[in-house]
């Protein structure tokens, strides 16, 4: 049988290396084609990479907590394929990159000079050095084991990119009695370094909404049980990002992105729409692809496939690229409402709240209605106030009409 070699496929995003977490297989073990063999960490995920065939595994050509670059060598398969795996996107999905500058980084990175010494560091540590021109070498790194944070690149790159003598650095206050010490690192530090990254250079701005929901919990309640009878759990996200996907049409400035090296504002022609998610991780952002396009239905199976996929770090690397617009639905964990923070590139991110019995004043009398809150943070560089009003109005206009969603969906 021939060899076959996995070569650490392209995850997008303009990601350059990852961090291999676990081997889920030994050398030896048989394995079939599309079964998870390795956890890796890229910014924004702990996700599985899939054997490339069937057959026995020969040999694993990284260790565990290495940094492997796009490319590199993962393993290779004693199987029955001729097919060679190459470093092409992780799935069917084209991985579309946000500007050439962000493809040009990503391709320049996975073919560096291994000549060389290994730099402990993120990629989107290694982004923010590629931006300021400062050479990871001859930084000194501050984080654990001596990782380089994006603190240790700005300080550099404030210097003319030299690093301080070892003694000037702050000197840690070491283990403290009183105390539990986590380590700041891995998933955590990566989902810090992306929140720091946004609120540094994006102008926040969130306006805060309230919809009348009654008719979309009747609607809801109306479709759940047929919805149970087919196996799918019906919830009010799938109304909310069936409703988000079809406003993006026609507000286009909150569906794009800002390359500023470029100076252009990149208005998608695509709905992907990210879901933030809890997972034992952190924060995760899988994304439902062509929101616009599918059924409530298929949202609500695609969101519980992801969801679960999350939780149980299954997530595949497709599941996470290319979204234009993300949803938080801080309801679902019994939550009332809160600001969020943008997801770079994006330009806007919606909040989606408990929905509440409320008194509220209509033709003078005093009556109960469902009330669903909703905040929209956008990137006022890109959106102005009145564009994220209108964007907020057609919105309403949805939901609180939601049998407009099913119009035109067999079956819906």
């Amino acid at each position: 049988m021939p060899n076959i070699e996995f070569f650490l496929p392209d995850l997008g995003e303009g990601l350059a290396e990852v961090e291999l977490v676990r081997w889920l297989v030994a050398e030896d073990d048989e394995v079939v084609e599309n079964q998870p063999v390795a956890e890796v960490e890229s910014d924004k995920a702990i996700v599985s990479m899939p054997a490339p065939a069937s057959g026995r595994v020969t040999r694993l050509c990284a260790a565990i907590g290495e940094r492997v670059k796009v490319g590199s060598l993962l393993m290779v398969v004693d199987g029955d394929s001729t097919v060679q795996t190459s470093a092409g996107p992780a799935t069917t999905a084209p991985s579309v990159p946000d500007s050439p500058a962000q493809e040009a980084t990503a391709s320049t990175a996975a073919v560096a000079a291994p000549a060389k010494p290994a730099v402990a560091a993120s990629p989107s540590v290694r982004r923010r050095a590629a931006e300021l021109g400062v050479e990871l070498e001859s930084v000194t790194g501050s984080g654990p084991r001596g990782r380089v944070t994006v603190d240790d690149v700005e300080q550099a790159a404030a210097r003319g990119g030299s690093t301080p003598p070892q003694a000037s650095r702050p000197v840690g206050q070491g283990p403290q009695p009183d105390a539990e010490e986590v380590p700041f690192r891995g998933v955590r530090r990566r989902i810090a370094e992306a929140m720091e990254h946004s609120v540094r250079t994006i102008p926040h701005v969130c306006g805060f909404h309230e919809f009348e929901a009654d008719s979309l919990v009747r609607l809801q309640a109306s479709l759940k049980p047929r919805a149970e009878a087919l196996g799918v759990r019906l919830t009010y996200l799938p109304f909310i990002v069936k409703a988000v996907a079809l406003t993006l049409k026609a507000h286009p400035f909150l569906n794009a992105s800002l390359d500023d090296d470029a100076q252009v504002i990149r208005l998608k022609k695509v709905y992907n729409i990210g879901i933030a998610t809890a997972a034992p991780d952190g924060l995760t952002v899988p994304v439902i692809r062509h929101a616009d396009r599918l059924g409530l239905l298929q949202l609500a199976r695609e969101a519980d496939r992801l969801v679960k996929a999350a939780r149980e770090r299954t997530l595949a690397p497709g599941d996470l690229q290319d979204g234009t617009f993300t949803v938080t639905n801080v309801g679902a964990s019994r939550g009332w409402l809160n600001t969020s923070i943008i997801r770079h590139p994006e330009v806007a991110i919606l909040g989606a709240g408990r929905i509440e019995a409320r008194a509220v004043v209509r033709g003078g009398q005093v009556v109960a209605r469902a009330i669903l809150p909703l905040a929209l943070t956008f990137d006022h560089r890109v959106i102005d106030g009145a564009q994220g009003l209108d964007f907020m109005l057609a919105l309403r206009a949805l939901l609180e009409q939601p049998e407009g969603l099913l119009l035109g969906e067999a079956g819906w």
